[in-house]
């Protein structure tokens, strides 16, 4: 069989990519097959194949592009951050770009459904990677917060940072049962309680009023 031409193959793997994401991030590793995918895509098993060579090299391309999504709207903002303080605050107004972003509206519970076991091993070894990450950005914005006065932590530094990355994941699992409009709410009232908490200067806690 001729190959198709350059930009059809594009197309093609773009389609597969795209719903590949939209399952996974609904049902999980075990909930999705091969199968699964080639009828939804209209492809044989086959053409699947020509692409990816299993599952689990297809599973860890789309689990990849969702950590790409939450980089581009949350944690890349957060590196490049003058200060702590705006670290926090950007985190904050990315979690809101995050929960409005279409590419996640139909939900992404299902990439923190990862078997742990031998043949997944890889995805699960780059999914706690990406969490380690992620907690090292926070954990670095309120270090820089603290180092200038912004933030009075004390001891809490690093559970807070740990505590962040399980609250962001609460919110996002049910995504898809929720408008960014009923989750916008919960998100000021999370950064409400942060610089309440724990910002030294009142000028810090009007910083939350840009959300």
């Amino acid at each position: 069989m001729p190959r198709k031409p350059a930009h059809l193959q594009k197309d093609t793997l773009g389609a597969l990519r795209n719903e590949a994401f939209a399952l996974f991030g609904r049902y999980g590793y075990e909930g999705v097959s091969i199968g699964d995918i080639a009828k939804r895509t209209k492809l044989s098993k086959g053409a699947l194949y020509w692409h990816f060579e299993g599952k689990e090299a297809l599973y860890l391309d789309c689990l990849k592009h969702l950590h790409g999504i939450f980089n581009e709207n949350v944690f890349d903002p957060m590196r490049t951050a003058k200060d702590g303080a705006t670290g926090m605050v950007l985190m904050f107004q990315g979690l809101l770009r995050l929960f409005a972003d279409p590419r996640l509206l139909k939900g992404v519970a299902g990439y923190w459904l990862i078997p742990d076991t031998p043949e997944t091993a890889g995805i699960f070894a780059t999914q706690r990677a990406f969490e380690h990450s992620s907690q090292g950005v926070i954990a670095e914005c309120l270090r820089k917060g603290v180092a200038a006065r912004q933030f009075d932590l004390g001891d809490d530094l690093d559970d807070m940072a740990r505590a962040i990355i399980s609250i962001i994941e609460a919110i996002v699992l049910p995504m898809r049962h929720q408008t960014p409009e009923e989750i916008r709410p919960q998100v000021g009232v999370l950064a409400r309680t942060l610089f309440r908490a724990y910002a030294k200067d009142e000028t810090l806690k009007k910083l939350v009023s840009l959300l």
